[in-house]
């Protein structure tokens, strides 16, 4: 398919609305395809409808755009004249989010619970600008039908794709309402409560009729374009957003995935491994805007160096990039945006050839696409858990990628399980299993009840009143707390559950409490709330189970931003796996190393995690892999010329790379 060989690939958003009649008057299709091949595009995603609803091509079914009326063949020569240039096209049609639609077909609507018998507005979602309509709705799901027909017969393309596949509200239209009163026997629920079955049962759900709808607009598709791909945009899946219902669903009806996200340096990395472990095929695609910081920032373009450092972390994980450009109102482009694009993807193709083999992770970051919210408001949650555990491993050097229900755990020497709830099962068995046949997982929190009586026979007896709590080291774990002690222990925001039930030898370390609690009106230090009360409620415990080991947390320690408190954490997980691991690197914090092996080399990558408008230079990096081969020679690539010293001492080899301005691929045969 296109995609297996496309790495460089381009969108223009377009989603322009016609009240002005200069609106796109100026577009010029030429235009358009003589800024692709100046930027190297090897891809386009080339708008055929938008957010506003207007279609780029003669449509019965909904309203074309008036730029074009008169001149109907203007995407479809474009899309030709890339074709002919040996672009391929992928058609850009926006679900859910149609102004058009919305304001011709008011019964179509989505209605938030407050609005029903009412009239609301355009714009329940971010501002005025949204129109929002119900993917239950059956006049709906005809329209749509018939405007993916049209599509398909208007012009010939390689792929579909498909925006805003996820639910922006909770909706009660007159659909949704009887749909869900056949299906469960109940009223749709009007009062978020995540400690609600029913409430539980609405999010369950949401996701199995986004799913649904997912997977019918792509069999539709392939119906009426035999051989294109289909992509829905999966950008939700990879936010904590747990009622958008975009998750496995929507995923399972992709070729290949992808989203719009842009989420720093750390996000970024998150993103890429976790599209490339649920992606059926490869490349996995990130998306990432030119402008500064956002599309909101029309005319403000990232710096070259942002550029490469973006593109070259995605690279370093085998993807590829689609950048977003945004058009001007009039229908024009910025040519300086393509020639800066096309100096940037220059340096990048070379590489392109060694995007290949397995990723060596030691550890799994498990990520639910079912624990995507905070029971206790706090702000700690499994996604953030999961990114926070991911910069924490990046920082000490180690290879680590996304897991979830979704991927094997077998894979991982160790498995990091932040903030799970009791949502599903289905992740509580996998991970029970895993460790019965001798995996070591880490995981924290209490909401998943199940876990902690599994594996320590524990219940939950509520949680602290104190919002600041302790975590106090038994002395046979001190050195894994480094400064951390009895008399000066680990601080933590945030309320501590209250767990009962863990035999004594198994805890690690206990809660100690503030002398008072915030609320009080005593206080030991007027600023501050010092530890003052021992307890022996449990705060870290570990034991052996089955083959493997399980260390619990009571406290999402993984999670915060201080720096000490993730030390500790990596301390403990070693402590627990006794992680042997497979790279070792005196990298700085802001470079992050990945490695692939492939049927006869190993790949490893060093991209410098880049925040600056001008990127930094990193000398030398020593590295230490360990291989199941005796190696042979060790070149840069990708002009395999420069030789590599090392030495190997019958496990691992050991060399360093000199001179890191972002990005170099070493070639281990």
């Amino acid at each position: 398919m296109w995609y297996e060989r496309s790495y460089r690939r381009h969108l223009l958003d377009m989603h322009i609305d016609d009240w002005d009649p200069a609106f796109l008057s100026e577009f010029s299709g030429e235009e358009y395809v003589k800024n692709l091949k100046i930027a190297k595009i090897q891809s386009a995603m080339i708008y055929l409808q938008s957010h506003v609803g207007l279609c780029n091509y003669p449509t019965k079914t909904g309203k074309m755009h008036n730029a074009f009326i008169g001149r109907e063949d203007t995407f479809k020569e474009l899309i030709s004249s890339c074709r002919a240039e040996g672009i391929s096209v992928t058609g850009y049609y926006s679900l859910i989010y149609n102004n058009w639609a919305y304001d011709n077909h008011p019964e179509w609507r989505i209605v938030k619970a407050e609005d029903v018998g009412k009239a609301p507005a355009r714009g329940a979602f971010r501002g005025s600008r949204y129109g929002l309509v119900c993917p239950n709705n059956p006049d709906y799901l005809k329209f749509t039908e018939e405007q993916i027909r049209e599509m398909a017969e208007y012009t010939e393309l390689d792929g579909m794709f498909y925006d805003m596949l996820f639910w922006p509200h909770m909706c009660h239209c007159s659909h949704c309402c009887a749909r869900y009163l056949k299906e469960t026997g109940e009223e749709l629920p009007t009062v978020e409560d995540w400690s609600d079955e029913k409430w539980l049962l609405h999010m369950r759900k949401r996701r199995e009729w986004m799913g649904e709808f997912a997977n019918w607009v792509t069999d539709l598709t392939k119906s009426l374009m035999p051989g294109v791909s289909v992509e829905h945009n999966v950008a939700f899946s990879a936010l904590p957003d747990g009622k958008s219902a975009n998750a496995e669903e929507v995923i399972s009806a992709c070729d290949y995935v992808g989203g719009d996200l842009d989420t720093g340096v750390y996000g970024h990395s998150f993103t890429c491994k976790f599209y490339r472990s649920i992606s059926k095929n490869q490349p996995f695609e990130h998306m990432f805007t030119r402008c500064a910081p956002g599309l909101s920032a029309h005319t403000q373009i990232k710096s070259p160096d942002i550029m490469k450092s973006a593109f070259f972390l995605t690279a370093a994980h085998h993807g590829a990039t689609l950048l977003i450009d945004a058009i001007d109102p009039v229908g024009t482009m910025d040519e300086r945006v393509y020639r800066q694009l096309g100096e940037v993807f220059s340096e990048l193709i070379p590489y392109e050839p060694y995007y290949k083999g397995e990723p060596i992770e030691d550890v799994g970051l498990y990520y639910s696409l079912k624990s995507k919210f905070d029971p206790h408001g706090e702000g700690y949650t499994n996604y953030l858990g999961v990114v926070k555990t991911l910069e924490a491993l990046i920082e000490k050097n180690i290879l680590c990628g996304i897991t979830g229900g979704f991927a094997d755990l077998y894979k991982h020497k160790a498995i990091v399980a932040p903030c799970l709830t009791s949502e599903d099962d289905y992740d509580t068995e996998r991970l029970v299993k895993y460790v019965r046949d001798g995996g070591t997982l880490y995981f924290s929190g209490a909401d998943n009840k199940k876990m902690l009586k599994e594996f320590f026979g524990a219940c939950v007896e509520g949680r602290t009143k104190e919002t600041v709590v302790y975590v106090s080291p038994k002395t046979a774990i001190q050195d894994e707390f480094e400064y951390f002690n009895e008399k000066y222990p680990m601080n933590f925001k945030g309320t501590a559950p209250i767990v009962r039930g863990i035999d004594e030898v198994d805890v690690l370390a206990t809660l100690t409490l503030p002398y008072t609690a915030r609320s009080e009106e005593r206080f030991a230090s007027i600023h501050s709330d010092p530890p003052g009360i021992k307890t022996d409620i449990p705060a870290v415990a570990m034991k052996k189970f089955g083959k493997g080991t399980v260390i619990w947390s009571a406290l999402s320690i993984e999670s915060t931003d201080l720096y000490d408190c993730r030390n500790v954490f990596v301390n403990l997980l070693k402590y627990a796996s006794r992680l042997d691991s497979t790279l070792v690197s005196d990298a700085a914090e802001d470079i992050e190393i990945t490695a692939f092996k492939t049927e006869s080399s190993l790949l490893v990558n060093a991209v410098l995690m880049n925040r600056r408008e001008t990127a930094r230079r990193v000398e030398d990096i020593n590295v230490s892999i360990k291989t199941d081969f005796v190696p042979t020679s060790l070149k840069v690539l990708p002009d395999n010329e420069e030789e590599v010293p090392f030495n190997y001492d019958g496990e691992r080899v050991s060399f360093s790379i000199k001179g890191l301005k972002i990005f170099k691929m070493i070639e281990i045969k």
